[in-house]
């Protein structure tokens, strides 16, 4: 992974949620966790460790950074502490570095535009 790859595959998650019928039903947030529970970059375990070393190495020398953030809301939201392997917090950091970076980019071309 390098910050090429990383930027294209954060495009084509924010190009599906562009696709998505987005209604007051379902709205962009939802699109979001629905696009990045999908990627095989959150589910497939070698990619997931490419991922989450990427961000933590290339984006981890900032304070407020992406690893920071996702780091954060993984400890707020993870309860059960039983029986997880880390495979499984990869696959956790992953999914929400996806989540976190497609809602910011996603959300600032939606301000752009307005």
């Amino acid at each position: 992974m390098n910050q090429n790859k990383f930027d294209s595959l954060i495009d084509s998650l924010v190009d599906s949620v562009k696709d998505y019928n987005l209604d007051s039903s379902f709205d962009h947030y939802n699109a979001i966790i629905e696009i990045c529970n999908n990627c095989d970059y959150s589910f497939v375990y070698f990619k997931a460790w490419q991922l989450v070393n990427f961000v933590k190495f290339e984006h981890g020398s900032y304070d407020d950074n992406l690893f920071n953030e996702v780091e954060r809301e993984v400890q707020d939201n993870d309860h059960n502490t039983d029986d997880i392997t880390l495979n499984d917090y990869m696959m956790t950091y992953a999914f929400n570095i996806l989540k976190v970076a497609t809602l910011k980019k996603y959300e600032s071309q939606v301000k752009e535009v307005a």
